[in-house]
């Protein structure tokens, strides 16, 4: 081989060796953008799960507020239901007492 010949393929060993350099840069820019993109998800991941276990906590207070609600509204029918017994109870033994009374118990 000739100088001339040396030197071209010297050019030509040094010119890939700037392409595989540039492409190396990219590479490794590449892999810090999949890596912030990696980290982003495992962020957004912990978010969701954060969210998930507020919506469960969430879920579990309408549940027992829902039953509360309930037992209020059964309220007024309770008492109602008791006025009402409790107005039977006074016209039963009304009407006993008054029965006893006329056939001459005192």
């Amino acid at each position: 081989m000739n100088s001339e010949e040396l030197t071209q393929k010297y050019v030509a060993l040094d010119e890939r060796v700037t392409r595989h350099t540039e492409q190396i840069k990219t590479m490794f820019n590449q892999i810090g953008e999949a890596k912030a993109i990696a980290e982003s998800v495992h962020k957004l991941a912990t978010n969701v799960e954060l969210l998930a276990h507020e919506q469960k906590s969430t879920s579990n207070k309408v549940d027992a507020l829902t039953g509360d609600i309930e037992e209020i509204k059964g309220r007024p029918a309770r008492r109602w239901e008791n006025a009402v017994s409790t107005a039977i109870k006074i016209i039963v033994t009304a009407i006993i007492t008054y029965a006893l009374t006329r056939a001459g118990l005192q």
